[in-house]
């Protein structure tokens, strides 16, 4: 029996969710702060998300991630505006500066990215590139008609 949107999207987070435990685990430049890596990890790679989500995401409790988002943004990483549609939660994301420390530290975990893609072979790593670039296409054209 075929999986559920719903069913589809949330082994898409678990598996993400999964990824970054194993890349902090099994890197020490990660683990030391890994609370502010694995929140930059996960927002470079879902995007704005809302602040309930990325605590769901995360693990941790919602005043947790507060604290953490509240240093986050002091250094200039993160931005968090009300939620569109929800005026009870927010909605957080990285800044050009964010983007940048994700991208360094996420050079510093690469090993990680190898042991995920291991699991595919190379017909279906290349269809798993042209699916998640078809969804990230999605989602940057209903972000610019939402603008």
């Amino acid at each position: 029996m075929p999986m559920s949107d719903q069913e589809l999207v949330e082994l898409f987070h678990d598996v993400a969710r999964i990824s970054h435990q194993r890349e902090v685990r099994n890197n020490d430049a990660l683990a030391h702060g890994s609370g502010q890596s694995r929140c930059l990890l996960t927002l470079s790679g879902l995007g704005p998300v809302s602040q309930r989500r990325l605590a769901a995401i995360l693990g941790i409790r919602s005043a947790s991630l507060s604290e953490l988002l509240g240093k986050m943004e002091t250094r200039g990483w993160v931005v968090r505006t009300p939620h569109p549609g929800d005026g009870r939660t927010y909605m957080v994301a990285l800044t050009e500066e964010g983007k940048a420390e994700a991208m360094r530290r996420r050079s510093a975990g690469d090993g990680a990215s190898g042991e995920l893609l291991a699991a595919l072979s190379e017909g279906q790593r290349e269809q798993f590139g042209e699916i998640l670039a078809a969804i990230k296409r999605h989602y940057l054209e209903l972000d610019s008609r939402e603008r």
